[in-house]
C-alpha cells in the first residue's frame, strides 16, 4: 500500500538527541476519526404541511454553549439508483423524492440530504445518503470522551406556496432557489467514536413536526497525524453561514513518512531532503522533546516501546473491530449471490513490518494481550486477535534491526509513522470496502442494526418500571396501601440516581433525567395456574417490536378520546404508536366528538359502526389481524359499550388499553374540590352522561347503566387487558381506574353494588391477560390543574416518556 496522501517529507538523518531545539513545541499529535453518517429513510408520521424537506446535520466536539470543534465534511456518497425513464417525445418526469442532491455546505460544516417533496401522511422517501466527516482528537483526550461529540440534525422545510404549491413543484425552473429554514433541531451525544461505532438511530423531531429519519453512524479510527496546535474553534450555530471552520483533509501534513525510516533510502523514488524540517522531525519533538540529549538507547528504547503501545495498538485495536464488523455485515445481511458479486469480503489479517505475511509484528504488552495480531492470514479479522504463535518478535529487537546503528529520537519516530502509515492504508481499505457494501444493501445493515438499538432503549427505560406479582384475585387489591407504597418507592428509585448510559448515541430529548421520569408499577395475576405464563406467550413478550408478525392481516388500533375531547386528544399516542409499528393502521375514533355529554350506551353504538364502516373500506375480507383498543377517561366506559355490538371480530381482538378510566364509576364518598366542582357541574349541565358515571341515573343502583355496563359481554374477548391509573389523578378515581375491591369502601351503602360490578367485570376474563400499571408522575407546577388533580389526568395524553415506556417495554401489546 503507498502512504496517504498528504504525508510528510523524507526524514534527514539525525544524531541521536534533539539538543538545540525547544522541548516544548506548538504541535500536537491527533488522533483521526471517520464518521459515516448514513440517512437510510425519512418516514412522514404527522407533518401539519406539504412542502420540501431535507436534513442537514454537522457533528462537533465540545459543549453545546461552549467553543466547539467541527468535524469537517469530506464527502458523500449515494446508493445506485435506477433513473425514471422518459416517455416517448417527453422528457423524464422529475424525481419527488431527489429534487435537489445531497451536498456539503463547506462554510457551515455540514451535509444536507437530498431534498425531497413530501405530500401525504406515511409518506416514505428512500434516501441512502451518507455523509463522510473526518475529526481530528488529540490523542491525550481519546480515551477521555471529553469533550464530548455531538450530532445535530436540522429539519430543513421549504414552503412552496409561492411555487404553485406541491403539485406543481418540480416543473418550475427555480428549484435551486428555494428558501429552506430548520423547523426542529434533535441533539445527540456520541461515545466512544475513536472505538468503532456502528449503531443505529432513529431521528424522531418534536411534536409539532413529528416524522422519522433513519439514521445509521458509523465511525472508526484511521490514522494518527501531527499538527500544529490550532486556535481554538468554533463551529458555526444552526444557520449561520458566515464562518468558515476547518480546513480540507489533508491540507495538514500527516505523520506518516513517504521516506523509509532507514535515513536515506526512499520508497517509491523518493529521495533525503535536509531543509526546512520535515514533519517527521517535528514528531520527533512531539514525541522526545523532552529527553535529553546524552539519553541512553535503553531509555529510548522504553520511550518507543510506550509509544509503540499508544498508538500501534489503538490502530490494530481499530482494524480488528472494523473488520469484524464487516464480516458480521457479510453473514447478515449478504446472500450468497452478493457474496459472489462482492468478490472476498473477509479483511486478512494486519500486516506490520517486522515479520513475513503470516508472523506479522505482535505488540509486548505487560498489562493486555489486546495488541494480538493474527499469525495467519487465513484466520481472518476475528484471528488477528489470538496471540502469536511463537513466531513474532519483540519490539526492541525490531527496532535495533531496523535502525540499526542510528538509534535515535528522529529514527524511531520516523520509524512509528511509516509502520502507523501501514495500518493506516489498511484500516482505510477495509473502511471503503465497508462504505461500498453499505450502499448496496442499506436496507439490511440498518435493519440487523436497529433490533440491537430496541433492546438497549428497552434496558434505559426499564429502571422506570417495577414489577410485581400478585396472588391473590383479579377483582381484589393486593395491598390497601399500594398508593403510598408505591409513592414511597418511587422517591427511593429516583434518589438512588441513574447509572450511565451503555448507548453509544444517546439522543438528549428522548429520556428525562431520573428525577423528574414517570415511574411505572406493573401489577400482574399469575391465576389458578401455578406454572407460569404458556411458552408461546413468554416467547412473543421477548420479541423486539421489529420481529416478524405472528399473524397475518394489518393490526388496527382504536383510539378513543374521553369526556368533551376530540381526536386529537389521541395524536401523540397515535404518532408514538405509528413511529414503532408502520405497518398498523389507525383509527382516532370523531363519532362522538360532539356527544359526549349524552347517553353512554349510544356513544357506544357510535363508536361501533364507526370501527364496522372502517374495517369494512380499510380491512376488507381477512386483511383484518388484529384489533386493538387505545382509550382515555370517558372513551374507556365508551369502548366497553361497543364491545357487544363488535362480537363478530372477537376473533382479532388483541389489546384493551384504557387510561385513567373510571370503570365503575366516579365516587361521591369523600369532600375534595374536585368531586364538590363534579356536583355543581351535574346540577348545572343537566348531562346524562355525568348521571351515568356518578350512578344516579335510577333509584337502584343494580338499574343503572354502570352496573349492566359490569354484566356486558367484551372483556373476555382479548388477550390483554390493561388498566393504567394514577393515584394523584382525582378526576379518575384510584379504585375505579384500576376496577378492584378496596378496603376504603367499608362503612358505604353501596359497598355490594361497587364489589358486585367488579366480580361482574373480571369473572369471564383470565387472569394471566390482566395487567394492571400504576403511575408515578413528577408534576413540578403548583398550579390550578395540579390543585384539583386535573394535571395528571392529562399527563395520560401528554406525557411523551409514558408512552414510550409503554410501547418499548411492552411491545408485545402492540405487535
Amino acid at each position: 500500500h503507498g502512504p496517504m496522501p498528504g504525508s510528510g517529507q523524507p526524514l534527514p538523518a539525525a544524531g541521536r538527541g534533539l539538543a538545540g531545539r525547544p522541548s516544548a513545541l506548538p504541535m500536537s499529535l491527533r488522533a483521526v476519526v471517520e464518521v459515516a453518517l448514513h440517512f437510510e429513510s425519512f418516514r412522514n408520521i404527522d407533518l401539519f404541511h406539504q412542502g420540501l424537506y431535507h436534513l442537514k446535520s454537522r457533528i462537533y466536539r465540545g459543549d453545546s454553549d461552549g467553543p466547539r470543534q467541527p468535524a469537517v465534511p469530506c464527502g458523500h456518497l449515494a446508493c445506485p439508483q435506477v433513473a425514471p425513464e422518459a416517455s416517448k417525445g417527453k422528457p423524464a418526469r422529475p424525481d419527488h423524492h431527489n429534487l435537489i442532491p445531497a451536498h456539503i455546505i463547506e462554510d457551515q460544516c455540514s451535509f444536507s440530504t437530498r431534498s425531497f417533496l413530501i405530500r401525504y401522511c406515511e409518506e416514505e422517501v428512500e434516501l441512502n445518503d451518507i455523509g463522510q466527516f473526518r475529526l481530528e482528537v488529540p490523542t491525550e483526550e481519546l480515551e477521555k470522551d471529553d469533550p464530548p461529540l455531538f450530532l445535530e440534525v436540522d429539519l430543513m422545510f421549504a414552503d412552496l406556496t409561492q411555487h404553485g404549491g406541491a403539485d406543481r413543484f418540480g416543473e418550475q425552473p427555480d428549484v435551486d432557489s428555494t428558501e429552506f429554514k430548520s423547523v426542529s433541531m434533535q441533539t445527540f451525544r456520541v461515545r466512544g467514536s475513536h472505538s468503532g461505532v456502528h449503531e443505529f438511530c432513529p431521528i424522531v423531531f418534536d411534536e409539532f413536526h413529528f416524522c422519522l429519519a433513519n439514521v445509521v453512524l458509523h465511525t472508526a479510527l484511521v490514522d494518527f497525524r501531527l499538527r500544529l496546535r490550532p486556535p481554538q474553534l468554533c463551529a458555526p450555530k444552526p444557520g449561520a453561514a458566515d464562518s468558515k471552520a476547518g480546513g480540507k483533509p489533508g491540507d495538514d501534513q500527516a505523520i506518516t513518512s513517504r521516506a523509509s525510516p532507514r535515513g536515506d533510502e526512499g520508497t517509491g523514488g523518493a529521495r533525503a531532503c535536509t531543509a526546512p524540517p520535515s514533519p517527521a522531525l517535528s514528531l520527533a519533538e512531539c514525541l522526545f522533546g523532552e529527553c535529553s540529549p546524552r539519553e541512553s538507547c535503553e531509555d529510548l528504547l522504553r520511550r518507543a516501546e510506550g509509544l509503540y503501545q499508544q498508538h500501534m495498538n489503538a490502530l490494530i485495536e481499530s482494524y480488528l473491530r472494523l473488520a469484524a464488523w464487516l464480516r458480521q455485515v457479510r453473514n447478515d445481511c449478504l446472500t450468497p449471490a452478493q457474496w459472489e458479486v462482492f468478490g472476498d469480503l473477509d479483511a486478512p489479517a494486519l500486516q506490520l513490518p517486522g515479520g513475513s505475511g503470516s508472523a506479522p509484528l505482535v505488540l509486548a504488552s505487560s498489562s493486555s494481550s489486546r495488541g494480538g495480531v493474527a499469525s495467519s492470514s487465513t484466520q481472518g479479522a476475528a484471528g488477528c486477535a489470538a496471540e502469536s504463535n511463537g513466531r513474532s518478535v519483540m519490539l526492541r529487537k525490531r527496532l535495533e534491526s531496523e535502525i540499526r546503528s542510528d538509534l535515535s529520537a528522529r529514527a524511531i519516530a520516523a520509524q512509528l509513522a511509516y509502520d502507523v502509515n501501514i495500518a493506516s492504508c489498511q484500516i482505510l481499505e477495509t473502511w471503503h470496502k465497508a462504505m461500498n457494501v453499505l450502499l448496496h444493501v442499506p436496507r439490511e445493515v440498518a435493519a440487523s442494526l436497529r433490533e440491537f438499538w430496541e433492546r438497549k432503549i428497552e434496558e434505559r427505560w426499564r429502571v422506570s418500571i417495577v414489577k410485581e406479582v400478585a396472588r391473590c384475585s383479579v377483582a381484589v387489591a393486593d395491598r390497601d396501601d399500594a398508593c403510598e407504597s408505591h409513592s414511597a418507592a418511587a422517591d427511593g428509585v429516583r434518589k438512588v440516581g441513574e447509572r450511565a448510559s451503555d448507548l453509544a448515541i444517546e439522543d438528549l430529548s428522548l429520556i428525562p433525567k431520573l428525577d423528574m421520569r414517570p415511574l411505572i408499577f406493573e401489577q400482574r395475576y399469575t391465576g389458578n395456574s401455578s406454572l407460569g405464563k404458556p411458552l408461546r406467550r413468554e416467547i412473543e413478550e421477548n420479541c423486539a417490536p421489529s420481529a416478524p408478525k405472528p399473524y397475518r392481516g394489518v393490526h388496527l388500533f382504536v383510539l378513543v378520546h374521553g369526556f368533551q375531547g376530540n381526536s386529537l386528544d389521541m395524536r401523540l399516542m397515535k404518532n408514538n404508536l405509528a413511529l414503532l409499528y408502520p405497518d398498523a393502521i389507525f383509527l382516532c375514533s370523531t363519532s362522538n366528538e360532539d356527544n359526549t355529554e349524552g347517553d353512554i350506551n349510544e356513544m357506544g353504538i357510535r363508536l361501533a359502526q364507526e370501527v364496522v364502516n372502517y374495517i369494512c373500506d380499510w380491512c376488507p375480507g381477512s386483511a383484518l389481524g388484529r384489533l386493538s383498543f387505545v382509550s382515555h377517561s370517558l372513551g374507556g366506559l365508551i369502548t366497553r359499550a361497543a364491545l357487544p355490538l363488535l362480537q363478530e371480530y372477537s376473533s382479532k381482538m388483541f389489546t384493551f388499553l384504557s387510561f385513567s378510566s373510571s370503570h365503575l364509576g366516579i365516587f361521591q364518598d369523600r369532600i375534595s374540590l374536585f368531586n364538590t366542582g363534579f356536583w355543581v357541574l351535574k346540577q348545572w349541565r343537566k348531562s346524562q352522561f355525568l348521571c351515568q358515571v356518578s350512578m344516579t341515573d335510577h333509584p337502584d343502583p343494580r338499574e343503572t347503566f354502570l352496573y349492566k355496563l359490569s354484566k356486558s359481554r367484551g372483556l373476555e374477548f382479548f388477550q390483554n387487558v390493561c388498566l393504567v391509573s394514577c393515584y394523584e389523578d382525582q378526576y379518575g378515581p384510584f379504585p375505579s381506574t384500576r376496577a378492584e375491591i378496596c378496603s376504603a369502601w367499608e362503612g358505604q351503602s353501596d359497598k355490594e353494588v361497587y364489589s358486585e360490578m367488579v366480580r361482574n367485570i373480571w369473572a369471564p376474563v383470565k387472569a394471566e391477560r390482566v395487567i394492571r400499571f400504576d403511575v408515578n408522575f413528577v408534576i413540578p407546577e403548583k398550579n390550578l390543574d395540579a390543585f384539583i388533580g386535573r394535571a395528571a389526568h392529562i399527563q395520560f395524553l401528554e406525557c411523551q416518556p409514558i408512552m414510550k415506556m409503554l410501547i418499548h417495554n411492552y411491545s408485545y401489546l402492540f405487535r
